[in-house]
């Protein structure tokens, strides 16, 4: 690729594409003049071929506005006009070399990414349903024991339920409205923590069917929503 803050490269490229369509419009003509006159790489003769070419196929207005600019020399081309130039291997080959080639994707790391994408996406909706945290973790975990052992047997020691007895007073609820909420919550959660593992997995393993960027980019855009 060329350099964006070079002028005649993409002038060049633009002239030569313009010269492969055969392309008559003034600004053909104009750019050809300007590349012929600087030498670009080299190839003089065939930037004023071209000019030259075009311009004797301009409309009569726009041919006399590309004349009245020429020096004598580059009026004289006008007067020994053939077919179209033929353009030179060189010159086809800076032209060619501009065209940035394509890297070969690595689809394993593609994968590996897409993945990892697809993990912390279902982290992140597991957190819109629960407080991170080992030690919140281990809350939960002693919550529903105690909810379970309450709701087992409504007259189990406070002691042994100590949880379920402090949520009671920050609520103002009944020891067993809170094991019951505690209980209806957890049976809620496997529901929707059931939903997000098997979209997870399905994601898995689609992406490692996917074949291309493209599909493995399509199976890692998972809906995590749950109703």
């Amino acid at each position: 690729m060329y350099r964006i803050d070079s002028m005649y490269e993409p002038m060049a490229e633009a002239v030569v594409k313009a010269h492969q369509a055969q392309t008559v419009e003034r600004w053909v003509a104009a750019a050809a003049f300007w590349l012929g006159r600087q030498q670009v790489f080299g190839e003089s003769n065939f930037w004023f071929a071209v000019a030259a070419k075009v311009t004797t196929l301009l409309p009569a207005v726009d041919r006399a506005a590309i004349e009245e600019q020429l020096s004598k020399q580059e009026d004289l081309l006008l007067d020994s006009v053939g077919d179209w130039p033929a353009i030179s291997e060189g010159l086809q080959s800076v032209v060619n070399s501009w065209t940035p080639e394509l890297k070969e994707i690595d689809l394993d790391a593609v994968r590996l990414e897409a993945v990892d994408r697809v993990d912390r996406g279902a982290e992140a909706f597991r957190m819109t349903f629960i407080t991170p945290g080992f030690g919140q973790v281990m809350v939960y975990q002693q919550k529903l024991a105690e909810a379970r052992a309450k709701v087992a047997n409504p007259s189990v020691a406070d002691a042994e339920i100590p949880h379920i007895v402090a949520e009671a007073l920050a609520t103002s609820k009944t020891k067993a409205e809170v094991a019951h909420d505690v209980v209806e919550t957890f049976e809620r959660w496997q529901l929707v923590s059931a939903s997000i593992e098997g979209k997870r997995m399905a994601a898995k393993a689609a992406i490692a069917a996917a074949e291309t960027a493209e599909a493995v980019k399509a199976a890692s855009a998972v809906d995590w929503s749950y109703e």
